[in-house]
């Protein structure tokens, strides 16, 4: 599987940011950790759950799903998403609401 982005270009905040709100199979989820938590932190644990832990709040990703977050994990670049502005994420989230 390609890469969803140049790592080397895109800081992790830009890469979840340009990721979450346009995969539909994990939006709605995480709309919903953003618009419950403005402090991100559920949020944070929803796309932690996604891409280290291979799980979409408590059920196992599919084949697909893996392959995904196998793209995700390489465009972070081995970067922490504790490094994410959460905030930013979850604006794009929120607005794409409206």
């Amino acid at each position: 599987m390609s890469r969803v982005n140049a790592p080397s270009s895109l800081t992790p905040t830009e890469v979840i940011a340009a990721w979450i709100p346009h995969d539909a199979r994990f939006r709605k989820s995480a709309a919903r950790h953003a618009r419950e938590d403005p402090s991100g932190r559920r949020l944070h644990r929803y796309v932690d759950g996604l891409i280290n832990r291979d799980n979409d709040d408590g059920s196992p990703l599919c084949e697909e799903g893996l392959r995904t977050m196998a793209a995700v994990r390489e465009d972070l670049d081995r970067r922490p998403l504790a490094s994410v502005d959460w905030r930013v994420v979850r604006e794009r989230l929120v607005a794409g609401l409206g």
